[in-house]
Formats: C-alpha cells, sequence, structure tokens
C-alpha cells in the first residue's frame, strides 16, 4: 500500500518491516472498513493503485473480484505480495511496476491494464505520498480514467483538519500504532516523518496534499468524481467491542476511509 513519485527507494528497503503493519490496531480498524467500504465484488475488477504487497487486494479476492490488478513503485512490495499470496488468491491478482503518479497508460508495466475497464478502483495511503498537487491530480487522473461510469472508489488516507496542521501535526495516536513527528509545510500540503510501532519500528517520509488530507477533494470533482463519503468508524465492530480504547480516535481521527463513483 505505498506509492511514492521518485522516491521508491525507501519502499523498497522498508518492505520487509511492512509485513508487521497488519498486527497494529489502526490496521485491523483500517481493515475492517475497506471491507465495508468494498461490499459484495462478485464478478467485479479492481484496480489497486499503490498496492503494495496486495493486503487490500486479498481482501477484493476474498468479497469475490474476479480479478484485481496491482500497481506500485516497489518492486521488492509487488515481490511479497507474489511470494505470499495463497494459491486461491494469487491466481486472481497481476502485479504491475509503475508510478501511479504518472499516466498508467504511458508506462511499460501496464501494457494489460485496461483503460475505463474497471468496476472498483482502490488507493490506499497512495495521495499521502503525493509530492505536489500535480501529483495528486495524476493518481486521481489515472483512478477516473481507469473506472467505467459509475465506478466506484474506496481508499484510506491521512486526515488532518486545516487548523491542526498550521501548529503542527502530531496527533497522540501511538496506541493505535503510528506517530507523527517532524512536520513542517511544503507547496501544497506537509511533510511529517511517520513511525508505525511494528516490532522492531519503522519510519518514513508522507506528504499530505491539503486537497486530499482537509477531505476538500476539489482535484477529484473537477475530473468528474461525485458523492464523496467517509465510511464511519462508530459502526465497526471493532470499535464497539472497546469504545473507550478508541475514544481518541473518535475525537480526532488521523485517518479515514472514503468512497467516490464516476459521475
Amino acid at each position: 500500500m505505498t506509492v511514492a513519485s521518485g522516491n521508491k527507494d525507501q519502499y523498497n528497503e522498508m518492505a520487509t518491516e511492512y509485513t508487521g503493519y497488519a498486527n497494529l490496531p489502526m490496521a485491523r480498524l483500517e481493515a475492517e472498513l475497506i471491507r465495508t467500504a468494498l461490499g459484495d465484488l462478485t464478478g467485479l475488477t479492481v484496480l489497486d493503485l499503490g498496492g503494495g504487497s496486495g493486503t487490500h487486494a486479498r481482501q477484493a479476492v476474498r468479497a469475490g473480484a474476479q480479478r484485481v490488478d496491482v500497481v506500485d513503485i516497489s518492486e521488492a512490495m509487488l515481490q511479497i505480495g507474489r511470494d505470499t499470496s495463497p494459491e486461491e488468491e494469487r491466481s486472481r491478482i497481476r502485479w504491475h511496476l509503475a508510478d501511479v503518479s504518472q499516466p498508467l497508460s504511458e508506462q511499460q508495466g501496464t501494457a494489460d491494464i485496461p483503460g475505463g475497464g474497471y468496476d472498483v478502483a482502490m488507493a490506499n495511503w497512495v495521495f499521502d505520498h503525493a509530492l505536489s498537487p500535480d501529483d495528486l491530480r495524476g493518481m486521481w487522473l489515472n483512478i477516473v480514467t481507469s473506472l467505467k461510469p459509475g465506478g466506484r472508489f474506496v481508499g484510506v488516507r491521512v486526515h488532518a483538519p486545516e487548523p491542526e496542521v498550521q501548529s503542527e501535526y502530531n496527533p497522540d495516536t501511538s496506541k493505535y500504532g503510528s506517530k507523527f513527528t517532524d512536520t513542517r509545510e511544503i507547496p501544497g500540503g506537509f511533510y511529517c516523518v511517520t513511525t508505525l510501532l511494528t516490532d522492531p519500528p519503522f519510519s518514513f517520509g508522507l506528504t499530505p496534499m491539503r486537497d486530499s488530507y482537509t477531505l476538500a477533494n476539489e482535484i477529484p470533482k473537477s475530473l468528474g468524481m461525485i458523492d464523496f463519503a467517509v465510511v464511519p468508524d462508530e459502526d465497526t465492530e471493532i470499535i464497539k467491542a472497546d469504545p473507550e480504547f478508541w475514544k481518541d480516535h473518535l475525537e480526532a481521527r488521523s485517518f479515514v476511509v472514503v468512497t467516490a463513483k464516476k459521475a
């Protein structure tokens, strides 16, 4: 679930460590939210932009997807997906090496990705690695051009209301499995170092753009995406089971799962 424009080395380097992410509380919540957002995918085709080792691609297959095309900039992450996916899931997943901020149709690794042919497109944590508003627009262009009319979008992203970023983005999320440090503003958004508290912990840079982290969504709306909505965290079984533990998250969500569709 990683992507970067011109910075694939950090994802190749952390590919092995990232496999421990699934055990973190935030990852378990994320998985349930994505499962809810995807719904029944029986017979459908899915494009998974920045899909890394295929965590959510496998979710899509288990939800009935006929085929999932994973696109990622890290060959190391893709190889982990090829090596670890169970055979019954692997047969319905294809792996493509490409930069999802650039036109997929112009890249060598995506020749068999059909333009306008997908029922669902995913982009999980992908927008938070756009290095500029132009990068973010490029990602959304790939989503719009890949979806059928009426096709659905599902994706996880950083959520950070603008005033909080201006003061310094540093939510208390350590009990959920992550922390944010070294925040600074950059053109169109902000930069921060994210540490995932796996065993052992590891860190990488994030560059969320304002249009994404504030949920303004002006870029995708201008490209024809409509009906944006946030999947409600409070309806998940994991939060219902321990609302006190998740109280801080519900009061100031550091990430959300967003859905939309192509007009």
